[in-house]
């Protein structure tokens, strides 16, 4: 079983002294921020001139450029895109780094895939919460916490595991617990998660009610859209996946779990089809493919988007929601 740190592990002390810097000050850059001022830690912010930085001023922080933040930070926090952060990192933050300094990201993915590549001298380490941005600052404050995947890659000043744990602590991600793990094993999870098709399953579900003769309305409200399944995915974290069935009427109960289960060859070919999927995040297909699309412009996702937002569900969907009052 992988091993849990809890905030009695973690020793804030290990931190005194030293100046965070944050670069990426969106969602999570922000909250982590706000939550290690609350706990005593020395934050600063690097931005370009945007935005994130007139926000960063606004909640009191220091605030300067990329490079004279990456020289003035004992500790960094790179919270960037995934797409942009290598080039960010090449042109402003590697240059201005010194031995010991101590890199953290909040994601496997540029790290795993060799995108950046920080030399021998230094810390780096992975706090990546399992929670969004807002919820990092919101459910520190109502005192539950979130939790997070940790790991130390590079360990060159000998503590790199006690700052690893006080800085999960500072960012109050042990109030709940981290759990140690890898930046390969972050990635494949995280992409995993992104690439198993579930959206495009809701969207297949509501082609075959509506061709069945269900109205758009009803098939959306019960597939998404009344928010039901949010409050079904609030009782699998709260009582576990199948636990939180019991919540339901036995009709359902038999229909999700005995009834809907694929049959045996059916799940062997979808377990067959999530291993592919796997495999292609760990030997790098998807990682070269996203590139080449990044390099084309991104013409590929923006062509996707229009296709989908031009499918005839999704014309259904805005007419439902502008009913709902959501748009």
């Amino acid at each position: 079983m992988a091993k849990w740190y809890f905030d009695e592990d973690g020793d804030l002390n290990h931190l005194e002294g030293l100046t965070v810097g944050i670069f990426g000050y969106g969602n999570q850059g922000r909250s982590q921020a706000l939550n290690m001022r609350d706990n005593g830690v020395k934050v600063i912010v690097g931005s370009r001139s945007d935005p994130s930085a007139e926000k960063s001023k606004e909640d009191g922080f220091e605030t300067m450029s990329l490079a004279a933040a990456a020289t003035k930070s004992d500790i960094l926090f790179i919270l960037l895109p995934d797409e942009i952060m290598p080039m960010i990192y090449e042109e402003h933050i590697k240059p201005n780094l010194s031995s010991g300094n101590t890199l953290v990201f909040a994601s496997g993915y540029n790290i795993f895939f060799k995108k950046i590549v920080p030399n021998n001298t230094l810390n780096v380490l992975m706090i990546a919460p399992r929670m969004v941005g807002r919820g990092v600052r919101d459910m520190v404050l109502s005192g539950r916490g979130y939790p997070s995947l940790v790991a130390v890659d590079q360990d060159a000043t000998g503590n790199a595991q006690e700052l690893l744990i006080a800085l999960s602590k500072a960012i109050g991600s042990t109030m709940m617990g981290v759990i140690e793990s890898s930046f390969e094993e972050e990635t494949i999870v995280d992409l995993f998660a992104e690439h198993s098709g579930y959206l495009h399953s809701v969207r297949r579900a509501y082609e075959a009610l509506t061709e069945a003769g269900c109205s758009p309305e009803s098939v959306m409200l019960e597939l998404y859209a009344s928010g039901e399944v949010r409050e079904s995915a609030d009782y699998m974290m709260e009582f576990g996946l199948f636990e939180q069935l019991k919540l339901h009427s036995r009709t359902s109960q038999y229909g999700q779990s005995v009834y809907g289960r694929p049959s045996p060859e059916e799940e062997k070919a979808d377990k067959k089809r999530q291993l592919k999927i796997i495999e292609n995040i760990r030997d790098g297909t998807f990682a070269a493919e996203w590139s080449k699309v990044q390099e084309d412009g991104g013409k590929a996702l923006e062509d996707a988007r229009v296709a989908l937002f031009n499918d005839p569900m999704i014309q259904k969907e805005r007419e439902l929601y502008k009913l709902l009052g959501r748009l």
